[in-house]
């Protein structure tokens, strides 16, 4: 029997896809080494994340299953989050890849629970404070919670979100370490409220850096993980390019003066909008503000990618690359001023925030990269490594809501695969409202459960500017997506299905 092959996960977060150039040739964006990999690998134009938020997207991820079915419908204890901890079953992808003889390893970002230990972390703390003043929610995980290292992984634990990952104390002590300090100049807050930075210039050596202690983790842990006679999964997980955008010198000098072009969307009317697109737009119509972030946003990508390049040669030096399959994807993309100055995430369902890189570079010799346009989602990441390393689902579960990639490494077609996708949203923050996305095809038909639907051709209209949701001659168009939606709601058991269909007057609750 062939020995198995190693499984190489590199996630980013919050990473507009068409930063890169195998998305758009005209990118202004400098990644040198993911080029070089895209062109060894399946391109998936056509990715979505299952929830343009962290901890949903990333339950997903782990789990298989939309953000609905795993409780995490926005980010660890906030409103609309029914689940604060990843729970850990035997579903979870860690749990199956041991069944498989995997080891597996992890760093970087987890976002799916502060571990049981709140006291030992300030997100931690801040939980605890909040059942002081009756916010009861998160009291069951007083005592309970999940990490990497609690679900078979073995790696670094970074409970919450972790801003950056900057303050964690595995960081300061490899700086204490290697005689480093990290050193920040021209720091700039863009979001009006509290006193930590949203942008700055790191000026201190690129080894004092995240992304670099990160990347020599994940070099680190798979030296030790290859000393076993058994095949590994490795995730690595950066926390950019989501803010804080804070930039190595030598990156930010590739941006420093470049003129940033308005995003065509940039001074499009927000009176059409539904009203709740208003919580991620910024007040005043100054490309300025997007022109700086997206000059840092940048750096902080081609940081990555260099980062990206250095572990890829460490696999070539230890003779690993041929023989393990890398998967580049993100959590979900960034708005940086799309639809009338949007910035962040959630609240919409553009493309911008939805639609996420993914790509997939086989262990195979001389293998020709390739552009597939099959739809694809976080949930089917899930089935393919799954897939990828031998795993065949003995149970009802399955694959969850996902289906393996791997036929694409084989073959072109996309005979038999389905031609629509789904991405939910709850929003974020303290404010929910129910969204779902339904793409079929060229369409895109956003429900706003509490505000105006959109509908958008996408072919004719990319930049999603020309809401026909209420155009006459769509009408008899539109009635049809939106019953194949209920029918793919009905498939997979989305818990929304009752309130779209009575909202909308189809199925049963057709007039």
């Amino acid at each position: 029997m062939a020995k198995k092959k190693n499984i190489l996960l590199i996630f980013t977060d919050q990473h507009r896809a068409d930063t890169l150039s195998c998305y758009n040739r005209d990118t202004l964006c400098q990644t040198p080494y993911i080029d070089a990999l895209t062109r060894e690998s399946v391109v998936f134009n056509n990715a979505y994340t299952t929830c343009p938020v962290c901890s949903p997207a990333r339950s997903s991820l782990m789990s298989g299953s939309y953000p609905s079915k795993t409780g995490m419908e926005t980010n660890l204890y906030q409103s609309g989050c029914r689940t604060h901890e990843l729970q850990d079953t035997p579903y979870l992808l860690s749990r199956r890849l041991q069944t498989v003889g995997y080891n597996l390893g992890y760093t970087g970002k987890w976002h799916l629970g502060l571990g049981a230990d709140k006291a030992g972390s300030s997100e931690g703390r801040s939980v605890v404070a909040q059942q002081v003043k009756g916010f009861m929610d998160s009291a069951a995980y007083e005592h309970y919670g999940t990490l990497p290292t609690d679900v078979g992984f073995v790696g670094d634990n970074f409970p919450g979100h972790g801003n950056g990952g900057w303050t964690y104390p595995q960081f300061h002590q490899y700086l204490a370490d290697n005689n480093l300090e990290v050193k920040m100049i021209n720091k700039g807050n863009g979001n009006r409220a509290g006193d930590h930075s949203t942008w700055a210039e790191v000026v201190s050596p690129i080894e004092s850096t995240i992304e670099y202690y990160l990347t020599q983790r994940a070099i680190d842990l798979i030296d030790t993980l290859t000393q076993e006679d058994k095949p590994f999964f490795f995730a690595l997980n950066f926390w950019g390019p989501h803010e804080p955008f804070f930039a190595p010198t030598q990156f930010l000098d590739l941006y420093r003066e470049m003129k940033i072009p308005e995003s065509p969307s940039f001074r499009e009317d927000a009176a059409s909008m539904p009203k709740i697109y208003e919580l991620i737009r910024r007040p005043e119509q100054d490309w300025s503000f997007f022109e700086n972030t997206l000059r840092h946003y940048y750096a902080c990508i081609s940081h990555i990618d260099a980062q990206i390049g250095r572990l890829i040669e460490h696999l070539k030096v230890k003779g690993l690359y041929e023989d393990t399959v890398i998967i580049f994807a993100a959590d979900h993309g960034d708005n940086q001023g799309c639809h009338g100055g949007m910035e962040n995430k959630s609240y919409s369902m553009y493309q911008d925030t939805t639609n996420i890189p993914l790509f997939i570079k086989p262990a195979v010799a001389d293998f020709k990269g390739y552009t597939q346009d099959a739809f694809a989602s976080t949930c089917d990441i899930y089935a393919t490594i799954l897939d990828l390393a031998g795993y065949v689902p003995q149970d009802a579960y399955g694959f969850g809501d996902g289906r393996p990639l791997t036929r694409f490494i084989e073959s072109e077609s996309k005979e038999g695969w389905a031609n629509d996708i789904v991405t939910e949203g709850m929003g974020a923050f303290d404010v929910i409202t129910t969204q779902r996305m339904y793409r079929q095809g060229q369409y895109k038909y956003v429900f706003n459960g509490a505000g105006e639907d959109q509908f958008f051709d996408l072919q004719a209209d990319p930049y999603e500017m020309n809401n026909l949701i209420d155009k006459e001659d769509k009408q008899e168009l539109i009635l049809n997506i939106k019953n194949d939606f209920a029918d793919w709601m009905s498939a997979h058991g989305d818990i929304a299905r009752h309130a779209f269909c009575k909202i909308n007057r189809i199925k049963e609750w057709k007039l």
